[in-house]
């Protein structure tokens, strides 16, 4: 499981469903490892947003001709916040799944 500005993402339907029951929070979403950047996913699996491997957070929009259009910014989901801790928990994360 990931945090980001308090909103939990789950790797799994187990993860998430499990989250329901669980103090500190249910799961908002998932997430997905690449090999170069982590995808964020909202509760119906739509893409939201990415980690890059330079740590940068951005949003996923998906075009009328299919491709995605990635931009600079928090996806909606999880919401504003500072960007000190954005830039400590995308660190922390890509250390965790060894993103490079």
């Amino acid at each position: 499981m990931i945090t980001l500005n308090g909103k939990k993402f789950a790797k799994k339907n187990d993860e998430f469903t499990s989250s329901l029951f669980k103090r500190g929070g249910t799961c908002v979403g998932f997430y997905k490892v690449n090999k170069r950047s982590i995808t964020l996913l909202d509760m119906n699996k739509n893409k939201i947003g990415v980690i890059n491997r330079e740590g940068v957070l951005g949003t996923a929009t998906k075009l009328d001709d299919g491709n995605w259009w990635y931009s600079y910014g928090t996806p909606s989901l999880i919401g504003d916040y500072d960007y000190r801790q954005k830039t400590n928990e995308v660190f922390d994360i890509m250390q965790t799944y060894n993103i490079k």
